[in-house]
């Protein structure tokens, strides 16, 4: 047997699971799961390379440090649970490439500071940290310190503030240009300046944070970025970005936004549903993406059913524009 799911099993307090050769092991919502059996487990299955420990809040740092026996494990959810310290993860899961912390509320501000202080998780490329509790300056540094992070999932993080990867005056004056070659070329084919940051983030959610007001990321700092979903952020207003590779961008139901500027030569997908910016704005924001296939504007009070000739005409490359509006 090859994969073992246990989800649900909420009295589930023991087990004798003896099965070399499984590689799967879903235990989620086994709330009565203790330390013990985890060990047992690890013991006696490993070759585990998936592990699902979300809602198992008896689990604890014993359990966490019999991970050691996995060699194998790449992926670990640890969603909520009752962990203050990240530590055993850090001791015994050395190959671990997607960590899955949604809600887990009661780690530390310090807690992720291994993962870019001590080289912690070296492979580490996917973290979860949805619905937690981290401070504003605990997110900013991850990002920019945690660079070999390809996705990072921030959503409903109530401390999360501003987005801003920008510079100030005197640190804009140092920034290398970015030489951009005709779509088609590969990266590595992109003449880019020794100076840029190494950051490999593709992938970013943040999704239906309350407090996020302004999102700056200029060329230099997000390269690589391919898709940035702000969707259900109430209080987003402002919208800078600069994203060479950036394919997808979600901003969905952001009702308080005002000013959307956009240098996204690769952009193909916009979503603007159930937003209150003008067309003016919109018009302007997609001028500039030359490759721009598919706008959502769906549900935009301030967008009228004519102005999706100007918006053809401002983004020739359109192929299809969802509007929910029709003409009187």
């Amino acid at each position: 047997m090859a994969s073992l799911e246990l989800k649900g099993c909420g009295v589930l307090s023991e087990a004798s699971i003896n099965c070399p050769l499984l590689t799967s092991f879903d235990a989620s919502f086994c709330s009565q799961l203790k330390d013990d059996c985890l060990s047992a487990t690890t013991s006696s299955c490993p070759l585990i390379e998936s592990l699902v420990l979300m809602s198992c809040p008896s689990v604890g740092c014993d359990g966490l440090l019999s991970l050691h026996s996995l060699p194998n494990l790449t992926y670990l959810d640890l969603s909520y649970t009752f962990l203050v310290t990240l530590q055993p993860v850090y001791e015994s899961c050395l190959r671990l490439k997607v960590l899955k912390l949604q809600a887990c509320k009661y780690l530390t501000d310090t807690s992720l500071e291994p993962l870019y202080k001590e080289n912690a998780l070296p492979a580490l490329c996917e973290l979860d940290l949805s619905y937690g509790t981290l401070c504003q300056s605990a997110i900013e540094e991850l990002l920019a310190c945690c660079t070999h992070l390809t996705h990072v999932s921030l959503n409903g993080c109530i401390n999360m503030h501003d987005l801003n990867w920008g510079f100030t005056g005197d640190q804009r004056s140092h920034i290398p240009s970015v030489s951009i070659a005709p779509h088609g070329s590969s990266l590595g084919e992109q003449h880019l300046p020794n100076e840029l940051p190494k950051r490999l983030l593709e992938n970013l959610n943040c999704v239906g944070c309350p407090n996020i007001k302004k999102v700056v990321i200029p060329m230099a700092q997000g390269f690589l970025l391919s898709s940035l979903n702000l969707s259900l952020s109430a209080n987003l207003k402002e919208v800078d970005i600069a994203c060479y590779n950036l394919c997808v961008l979600n901003l969905s139901n952001c009702c308080s936004l005002e000013s959307l500027q956009l240098e996204c030569p690769r952009l193909s997908s916009l979503f603007l549903q159930s937003c209150n910016i003008d067309e003016e704005a919109v018009e302007a924001a997609i001028s500039r993406c030359m490759m721009l296939e598919t706008l959502d504007v769906r549900f935009c009070p301030k967008i009228c059913p004519l102005s999706m000739t100007r918006l053809r005409v401002a983004c020739p490359s359109l192929k299809r524009i969802f509007s929910s509006l029709v003409p009187s």
